[in-house]
């Protein structure tokens, strides 16, 4: 199997959360545009301030056209004054039920 995946948690600075969902948007529409992008799920942790993102990929060259889009280099540049923290760790799906 060479599915993609892809896992962030991000920590927003006190007072930005709203702020950092909303720089997100964009994205979705450019993920729903791509191939193989499978999933892609923004989801708001029990924790407070702290988002993660869920990203499944068909393979590797979909996951590097996803990492390689303008709309998500914008959305870095963005990123700067919301985040107070974040980490990404990446994988390839070895099982899965669906």
């Amino acid at each position: 199997m060479s599915e993609r995946v892809m896992f962030a948690t991000m920590k927003a600075q006190p007072g930005k959360l709203d702020e950092l969902k909303a720089v997100f948007g964009p994205m979705f529409d450019q993920a729903a545009k791509e191939q193989g992008t499978l999933h892609y799920t923004l989801i708001e942790g029990d924790e407070p301030d702290v988002l993660y993102f869920w990203e499944h990929y068909a393979d590797q060259s979909a996951m590097d056209t996803h990492m390689a889009s303008d709309a998500l280099s914008k959305i870095h540049q963005a990123l700067g004054g919301l985040l107070a923290d974040g980490a990404a760790v990446t994988g390839t799906v070895v099982q899965k039920l669906r």
